[in-house]
């Protein structure tokens, strides 16, 4: 049924001491409350003031193995914030340090992604390496650099794109290390990722066209929404957002008026504790734990938008991306192999259980007592890595309305009763005039 080697279960016992002297110093206080109330009461710059004073502390928010967290929540904080330098920045810092995370992942031998993967330097989910350039895009467009703002976004569609075959080398790899190890182990079904471009991506990059007078290109990404519409429907179950067909039809001399609303938050992992058989000679019932992260969508309350203008005028804006769903979506990508990793390690640790106790049998009858100490010990290794970034949105809005050239004065608002106020905003002919508005609630 298994393959034992000596020098094989000599590192895995390494692996499980390390894994729970992990545990044994793991702590998991609520870090993040003061600065999430910030977040959801609006208060940015607040925010980033909690997160920079825990960052000084003899126990930082976010230790150096998290630094990734580190550079994507302040990133995202600092957008918020309007702190567009400072944002693009740690933004650029956070892809480039998870372009990083996954090059050296691929490079690994094989012993080190058994590793429980709390005790690795966290590695990014890709959602998060998607959004890091939508949002690098816009920091670009406040700017003033549109041409910047055009490479950021395409960044996103090429990713998505390569997403489907992003792990399989890894994967072919961890396959033929567990079917090595356990003959009898069963290969996770992977499921196929149906997202390959983003219609929020596709909007803002049409936008950004539009306000570089490349028609054409513009009139490329607007058309492209639908068939990203029709192409994912689990994901884009609502309708097309309907202001997308007046984008291209300004009349001359006229303006438009373009709002983006980032509504809710982005999931949260926890951990889903599974007990899996990993028959044993000794215990053909033997059951083992297998602990795995799960994403779990935070509830929000808003469910749509209002622009009202102080001359009367209003419109509504329409969801065009749940971002949250992309980021169920994306999950699946790496979901198969954080499995068959995790139930490979777990496997292994039963195996060598299993020697040390057939081991203390044969030296002293002690075997009963080794049995439930390995198996102890082994549960007690177990943890799902449920790291993530804290404050991408969960929802994205879109709309516009057309108007004389002029200063307008607006509020959106939630439905939640939450509201922005822009005042005096001037509002150009033949120029890209987009405002956000942001409620995480």
């Amino acid at each position: 049924m298994v393959n034992t080697k000596k020098g094989l279960m000599k590192n895995v016992l390494l692996i499980v001491g390390a894994g729970l002297l992990f545990f044994a110093c793991a702590t998991k206080p609520d870090v993040y409350l003061e600065m999430d109330n910030a977040v959801l009461g609006g208060s940015f710059a607040d925010a980033l003031t909690v997160l920079e004073k825990g960052q000084e502390s003899k126990k930082p928010f976010y230790p150096e193995k998290n630094r990734i967290l580190l550079q994507l929540d302040k990133g995202i904080l600092e957008h918020y914030a309007e702190k567009y330098d400072a944002s693009a920045n740690d933004l650029e810092e956070g892809e480039r340090l998870i372009e990083e995370a996954f090059t050296k992942s691929v490079s690994q031998e094989v012993t080190s992604y058994i590793a429980n993967d709390n005790t690795k330097d966290y590695p990014g989910e890709d959602y998060e390496d998607i959004y890091v350039n939508v949002f690098n895009a816009l920091n670009y467009y406040h700017r003033g650099d549109l041409e910047g703002a055009v490479v950021e976004i395409r960044k996103v569609n090429i990713k998505l794109q390569a997403l489907a075959d992003k792990y399989a080398a890894g994967g072919s790899v961890i396959k033929e290390f567990a079917k090595k190890q356990v003959e009898s182990l069963i290969m996770p079904d992977e499921e196929p990722v149906t997202l390959t471009d983003s219609a929020l991506a596709r909007y803002i990059g049409g936008l950004f066209y539009r306000g570089d007078n490349r028609l054409d290109d513009a009139r490329i990404d607007f058309e492209e929404i639908e068939k990203i519409y029709a192409a994912a429907p689990g994901i884009y179950s609502s309708p097309r957002p309907a202001s997308i067909d007046e984008e291209l039809n300004v009349p001359s001399g006229m303006a438009r008026l373009n709002v983006v609303a980032f509504a809710g938050l982005s999931p949260v992992k926890q951990e889903n504790v599974l007990s899996v058989p990993i028959p044993l000679p000794s215990n053909a019932a033997n059951q083992a734990k297998l602990a795995l992260p799960q994403l779990v969508i935070r509830p929000s309350n808003i469910t749509g938008v209002r622009v009202e203008l102080q001359d009367g005028q209003s419109f509504s804006l329409d969801l065009i991306e749940d971002m949250e769903s992309v980021a169920i979506e994306t999950f699946k990508a790496k979901y198969a192999l954080t499995f068959l990793k995790t139930i490979t390690r777990v496997a292994i640790k039963a195996i060598a259980g299993e020697v040390a106790t057939q081991a203390a049998e044969q030296a002293g009858g002690f075997g009963s007592l080794v049995s439930f100490g390995s198996k102890l010990a082994a549960d007690a290794s177990e943890s799902a890595d449920i790291r993530l970034s804290r404050y991408f949105p969960g929802k994205a809005y879109v709309g516009g309305i057309t108007l004389d050239p002029g200063t307008y004065s607006f509020t959106v608002q939630f439905n939640d009763g939450s509201s922005k106020v822009f005042e005096n905003v001037e509002v150009k002919a033949g120029a890209l005039n987009l405002v956000e508005a942001v409620c995480l609630k």
